[in-house]
């Protein structure tokens, strides 16, 4: 599931979640790895705190609406635990670890690939390799995203397509060839 979540169901170039941030850490290159670290650490805690609730709702019709709350919950849990943890054991490191933690735990990235590893109902293992992965995916994605964009600066872009536009064009070309490279085939 680790390797599946990094690379081939890439949480940014498959489900497009977690890209306006990515964005944002695009211009900040030295926060894409303490993001990354904060996003791998709420996704696997919540995933390790959240399996064992998301049993409890399976079989209810109201399973999805339930889900996303149950996350939440855990999510804000996780947030409060290493917000203190981090700030009592690494007071140093807190200043630039902080920033990104808020919002690594409430992001639809973080959301979203619990929400993936609850509905394709993965055991606890694999639940806890897809945040792994997912988390190292969206810093795979933001480092390539980075590279592009400046590449891109040095190009003959129209007026029109400068800035946003050209960067979403760029991401859409870059999720085609994933879907490509993983095998799958565009419908006909």
């Amino acid at each position: 599931m680790l390797f599946s979540a990094f690379f081939i169901e890439n949480i940014i170039f498959t489900r497009a979640l977690g890209t306006s941030w990515m964005f944002y850490l695009i211009k900040r290159p030295k926060d894409i790895l303490n993001y990354t670290v904060a996003l791998m650490a709420v996704t696997t805690l919540s995933g390790l705190i959240g399996y064992p609730l998301r049993r409890l709702v399976y079989n209810s019709e109201l399973r999805h609406v339930l889900l996303p709350l149950i996350y939440i919950a855990v999510m804000a849990v996780v947030y409060i635990g290493v917000f203190f943890f981090t700030k009592k054991i690494f007071p140093e490191k807190f200043e630039e670890f902080g920033i990104n933690l808020g919002v690594a735990v409430f992001n639809c990235a973080t959301l979203g690939g619990l929400l993936v590893s609850a509905n394709e109902r993965l055991d606890l293992l694999s639940t806890v390799g897809y945040g792994i992965g997912m988390s190292l995916g969206f810093g795979l994605a933001a480092v390539i995203m980075g590279y592009g964009l400046k590449r891109l600066e040095y190009c003959k872009v129209p007026k029109v397509f400068k800035g946003v536009p050209i960067a979403l064009i760029y991401l859409g070309l870059l999720s085609l060839a994933f879907y490509g490279l993983v095998g799958h085939q565009l419908p006909t």
